[in-house]
């Protein structure tokens, strides 16, 4: 663990050991290997992955999956097919609220898994199943887009992008469920990317142009909703949801971490997108050392790291990794709960990023 996490000090003698930035490619590969090790094993027979050791969150998993394919040592993609499989094999046709094609939790015991009969929210469980698929099929495998084709297929996958399309109002947002009808700044820039991500597929698998006009057309509205009604121009920062009061950056969940996520799922980019990191790096200077970490929300936000690289802030992208070396991969037993499959997902796309493994 030592040697791993300081063997960069040999060529930058300059930097301190508690200032030691992990070697890169090496340290990378390790943690990607690893992570994908974890992740595989909190996956079920039947393909679901757990989200703890009694749940399954089908949005969690999508972003557990969508980052298991960065594993550059073991081909993840029977496990994500099978995965992707479960996730089909549980789709509401409707659900409680009338809505065809969502996917409830399930809590599991003694092997049993059990419907909870509700979701965290309807259309983020969607765009990102939609933003997994077109993940699959661009790792460019013949199986995997032949599974896309044949075994998805595009009718259930436009299924599950309707259920994002019905629930887009008037100003462009989606509504989290009918239940629940607020229009959030953070699913709505993964429904933005799952919309543009399903257009994309649809053309490169079906040649589909007509669906990829209309998906690009929703997709297109979405993020005029958040620019329009969620982005505050004269602080350039975002409303957490439609409503909502001017967000508090000492607010870690959701005010300052929302402020992430249209720059993660590419709604904005360039100069905008690192506006949006600044901010929020100048409200948790500490984040790379888990400063936002409560009792309340102690999870380690892998996703921050994410943006950190996309923003090109890569010296505080490796001190992040240290932490989560230090803390969860070389545990004993490694990746203690709080961190989960989604927490692995992020994390090994900042690393393959990092690295630029894959």
């Amino acid at each position: 663990m030592f040697q791993r996490a300081v063997a960069l000090l040999v060529l930058l003698t300059a930097i301190t050991l508690s200032a030691a930035v992990p070697a890169l490619a090496e340290t990378y590969q390790n943690n990607l290997t690893l992570t994908g090790e974890y992740i595989s094993s909190q996956q079920l027979e039947d393909g679901a992955i757990l989200y703890s050791s009694m749940e399954i969150e089908p949005y969690f998993a999508n972003l557990a999956a969508i980052g298991w394919l960065k594993d550059n040592k073991t081909s993840r993609i029977p496990q994500v097919e099978n995965w992707m499989s479960w996730y089909l094999a549980h789709l509401n046709w409707p659900d409680n609220q009338g809505i065809h094609g969502t996917v409830y939790d399930y809590t599991v015991s003694n092997g049993v898994e059990t419907s909870t009969n509700r979701y965290d929210s309807a259309d983020a469980y969607a765009a990102t199943f939609l933003s997994l698929a077109e993940a699959l099929w661009n790792t460019g495998d013949s199986g995997a887009q032949s599974f896309i084709k044949e075994t998805l297929g595009e009718y259930d996958l436009n299924v599950i992008g309707n259920v994002i399309t019905n629930l887009q109002q008037s100003n462009g947002l989606v509504e989290a469920m009918p239940s629940y009808p607020i229009e959030f700044l953070m699913d709505n820039s993964e429904d933005y990317r799952g919309l543009s991500d399903f257009a994309s597929l649809a053309k490169q698998a079906w040649n589909d142009s007509s669906t990829q006009s209309r998906y690009n057309t929703h997709a297109a509205r979405v993020k005029s909703g958040i620019q329009n009604t969620l982005y505050i121009s004269s602080t350039k920062l975002y409303h957490p949801y439609a409503g909502s009061p001017a967000p508090k950056l000492n607010t870690f969940y959701p005010d300052a971490v929302s402020q992430l996520w249209p720059a993660v799922n590419g709604v904005v980019s360039g100069g905008e997108a690192n506006t949006s990191y600044s901010n929020f790096k100048a409200a948790w200077p500490g984040w790379t050392t888990l400063s936002f970490d409560t009792s309340a929300d102690p999870f380690p936000w892998c996703v921050v790291s994410y943006a950190a690289y996309l923003a090109g802030d890569k010296a505080n992208v490796n001190k992040y990794i240290v932490t989560i070396q230090n803390k969860y991969v070389d545990a004993n037993p490694a990746f203690p709960w709080p961190f989960y499959p989604g927490e692995g997902g992020w994390f090994m796309r900042t690393n393959a990023a990092m690295g630029n493994l894959k």
